[in-house]
Parts: structure tokens; C-alpha cells; sequence
């Protein structure tokens, strides 16, 4: 199946403990956002996940990476060298970020990119997902951060490895408490 971009809905939230949102809540934005992020990273919904940033200019960055594999530092430094970081966030469609708030929804990547065809994945994550220029992309999920009918605060790309499957049992429920935990908090 060739690399597809699906828009989709995540399912309802499930209840996060209290401990967990009142730390977050006490935190600085930027440090739950990540907090938030190595939570996720604990229950395993991704072994890549980065996160966009819109400033207060409306111009996407990106902000930070996790990794269970390789250093952080270095795929993030090839990843910001993207065109689309430090343009308008819905001028960036090219990026994924862009084209998920372009399509007013998350959006679920997936599906195998054959050697030579166009990547639906931005250049450098492309690169970085299929060093061969070939292969599964696996599964992306692209989450967009944003407090109700609010501007648009960022996104959460999760990615998993083809082997690991989709999101599953309770993973896309606790992805999106914590989700809209993180917007709030963004948007405060």
C-alpha cells in the first residue's frame, strides 16, 4: 500500500490522574509539554516524537524531539533545517503540522514509499524514517495542539515503527487526555 495521509478523529480521553495534571498544570509550559511527551514516551505510543511550536507570530519551530533511538540532538538538528519552520504554521503545508490544521484534524500517516516515488513525508524525516529511500513509513500520527477553537498552539507527531502496529488498547485514549492537557496548558 502506497504512503497514505488519512484525516481522522482520536477517540475520548481517558482520566488522567490528578497527581499527574496538578504537576503539570504547576509546571512551566514549555517543561510539561515535554514532561508531558516522556510520560507518552513511558507507555510506549511512539519511539519518535516531536513537537512543533507555533510562536506568538503564528510561525512554526520545532521545538523538541525525543527518541528512543539515536540522539535526540542530532535528528532534530536535521529535522529544523526543514524549509517550513519559521513560516506562518498553515503556509507551512509541507509540513505536517501545517497540513494537519490545514485539514482541521489530526492525521494518521501510513503505508510503504516506494525508491523514487514522491514522499508524502517532509524531505528530512523522510531521510531520516527510510535512509534506503524505500520501505513502511510505519505509522504517524499528527497532532494538533490547540485550545478549543483557539489558534493554533503546535503539534505532537508520534511516530511507530511498522513492527510495533498502530496505537493500541488504551494508548490513543491517554494520547488524547493528554493531548488536551497539553493544549490547555500551552494556551494559558
Amino acid at each position: 500500500m502506497a504512503v497514505s495521509v488519512i484525516p481522522f478523529q482520536m477517540p475520548e480521553p481517558a482520566a488522567i490522574p490528578e497527581h499527574i495534571t496538578g504537576h503539570l498544570r504547576q509546571m512551566p509550559a514549555e517543561a510539561a509539554m515535554r514532561r508531558g511527551m516522556e510520560l507518552l514516551m513511558q507507555i510506549e505510543v511512539a519511539h519518535l516524537m516531536l513537537w512543533e511550536r507555533v510562536d506568538g507570530e503564528g510561525r512554526l519551530h520545532l521545538q523538541e524531539v525525543l527518541s528512543k533511538e539515536g540522539s535526540p540532538e542530532q535528528i532534530r538538528e536535521r529535522l529544523s533545517a526543514e524549509p517550513f519552520y519559521g513560516q506562518p504554521v498553515i503556509e507551512a503545508a509541507s509540513g505536517l503540522a501545517g497540513r494537519a490544521f490545514e485539514a482541521g484534524q489530526p492525521l494518521l500517516i501510513m503505508g510503504q514509499q516506494a525508491a523514487g516515488e514522491e514522499p508524502e513525508l517532509p524531505p528530512a524525516l523522510a531521510a531520516h524514517l527510510l535512509p534506503e529511500g524505500a520501505g513502511n513509513v510505519g505509522f504517524l500520527y499528527v497532532l494538533t495542539l490547540a485550545d478549543g477553537d483557539g489558534p493554533p498552539l503546535g503539534a505532537l507527531t508520534l511516530v511507530r515503527p511498522a513492527s510495533e502496529g498502530p496505537l493500541n488498547h488504551e494508548q490513543p485514549n491517554i494520547t488524547e487526555a493528554m493531548r488536551r492537557l497539553l493544549s490547555q496548558i500551552l494556551a494559558a
